[in-house]
């Protein structure tokens, strides 16, 4: 049997129709480890996966073409492949419109079994990490009841009320010089994973989640798995936002169907969660 190419980190990078982005991410790339590169392109058209294949060539990356079938789909392909196909001691799940600042802590985490996520911010220096620092009823009831009753202004007081929780945290934290903490739950785009949380985890998303909510759907797939998850302020990335979503993928219609979905699988696994 043919062994495994190792590599320090391997990428999945999902992208969908924007590669100008996907450019800009090779550039951000200045790590003092070894990686490979997987690029999972979600059909837009034929024009937009002949460029992308070219900057993965050009990077010396994996291509894999795949149907526009989410996020959650998209990226279990490209984990999948890593899986099959490398060895590894992380993986990293990142969107195409993230640059990357400083991953030099990453040396320093040992942890074996172990979902880890990034100081992530926007241009606007939002923070979006940790995503969800701990696991709030008050929270959690707020998304419940945008869904239930299709108000959308429920979802913006859970947002506000998450926000003032994670940037409390964030402040005690540098206060007490924690480094890295545990979370509740870590934002989509970008999420690193040791090799056997990986492993552990596949498939790490719900395929039939098409977008929105899969990072619920993780913080509970960690809890099923009894891996913890983590945010350290150590690893620094901009997440620029936007750059691959479209007016129809931000539909209400989306955000519902993947709610019922998540509540459709936390109903089979009652008994535990």
């Amino acid at each position: 049997m043919e062994e495994k190419a190792y590599f320090d980190v391997v990428f999945v990078v999902l992208v969908y129709k924007n590669i100008d982005v996907l450019a800009d991410f090779f550039v951000s790339l200045k790590l003092p480890y070894t990686y490979k590169v997987i690029v999972v392109n979600s059909f837009y058209d034929e024009d937009s996966k002949s460029r992308c294949q070219t900057v993965a060539n050009n990077n010396d990356a994996d291509f894999i073409p795949v149907p526009n079938k989410g996020y959650s789909t998209g990226n279990n392909i490209g984990c999948k492949h890593a899986l099959d196909n490398y060895d590894f001691k992380f993986l990293m799940v990142a969107n195409s419109d993230v640059i990357i600042h400083d991953f030099s802590y990453l040396s320093r985490i040992q942890n074996n079994r172990a979902v880890i996520a990034p100081d992530t911010k926007m241009i606007t220096k939002k923070r979006q990490n940790p995503n969800i620092p701990f696991k709030s009823c008050l929270y959690l009831k707020l998304i419940d009841w945008s869904y239930r009753y299709d108000k959308p202004i429920y979802m913006t007081f859970a947002h506000i009320v998450n926000r003032v929780y994670r940037e409390w945290v964030v402040l005690m934290t540098k206060i007490l010089r924690i480094d890295m903490f545990k979370i509740f739950s870590a934002h989509g785009s970008f999420i690193i994973f040791t090799y056997q949380a990986a492993k552990d985890l596949f498939p790490i998303f719900n395929n039939q989640m098409f977008l929105y909510n899969e990072e619920l759907y993780l913080a509970y797939n960690c809890k099923l798995h009894n891996i913890p998850l983590y945010y350290t302020r150590k690893l620094k990335l901009t997440h620029l936002e936007g750059a691959s979503s479209t007016p129809s993928s931000n539909s209400w219609a989306n955000h519902k169907q993947s709610y019922s979905e998540l509540q459709r699988w936390l109903d089979e696994h009652k008994t535990i969660f």
